[in-house]
């Protein structure tokens, strides 16, 4: 079962700070799954990132990395077969 966390970050879009998430994100066993940037209509003004992980450990461990950071993580939560 794939296991994902999403991690939120104010607009607008920041393709550095993307970059370091998304190799801080790889060098913890995860990749990127999904970008998605709010549309405003329910005042959703961020970017979220959505992160895939083969195991529960390892994206618990990346979430938890990234919240010591100062990233806002929600999740991981397993979905999939």
């Amino acid at each position: 079962m794939s296991t994902m966390f999403e991690v939120y970050y104010r607009k607008p879009r920041d393709l550095a700070r993307e970059a370091k998430l998304n190799g801080r994100v790889e060098s913890l066993g995860g990749r990127l799954d999904y970008w998605e940037e709010g549309d405003g209509a329910s005042h959703c003004e961020s970017i979220c990132l959505t992160y895939e992980f083969e195991g529960w450990s390892r994206a618990e461990h990346a979430a938890e990395a990234l919240r010591q950071e100062g990233e806002h993580v929600e999740g991981p939560i397993e979905y999939g077969a």
